[in-house]
């Protein structure tokens, strides 16, 4: 696993990565945008970089662990005291993602 220390934007409320962090931590009306929006933001953060293998790794990690959690809260409900972890997960691998993004387009 890549292990890259997460790098927090200034500005984090209105950056894509904010975006995902709320996203993250919410508890989304209808699990299947919630999907689509994830992977909207995540591909938007990643179009100002080029290409490389760890980025790609980490941002289909957060994918799986998104989609995983989305599926709980789909059959288990928004209280599921599974989602913490889920969340903790997601937001290790989107930490990931931001850093990556951000040492790239440098």
């Amino acid at each position: 696993m890549n292990m890259i220390a997460p790098i927090r934007s200034a500005d984090v409320g209105e950056s894509v990565f904010g975006r995902l962090h709320v996203l993250i931590a919410s508890r989304p009306a209808s699990p299947d945008a919630a999907r689509v929006e994830a992977r909207q933001l995540v591909a938007t953060a990643m179009t100002d970089t080029w290409q490389a293998d760890s980025l790609w790794g980490a941002a289909d990690a957060f994918h799986i662990h998104f989609d995983f959690m989305m599926q709980t809260i789909e059959i288990n409900g928004a209280d599921d005291p599974n989602l913490r972890v889920l969340r903790t997960k997601c937001r290790f691998y989107l930490e990931q993602v931001e850093a990556l993004c951000q040492s790239m387009s440098c």
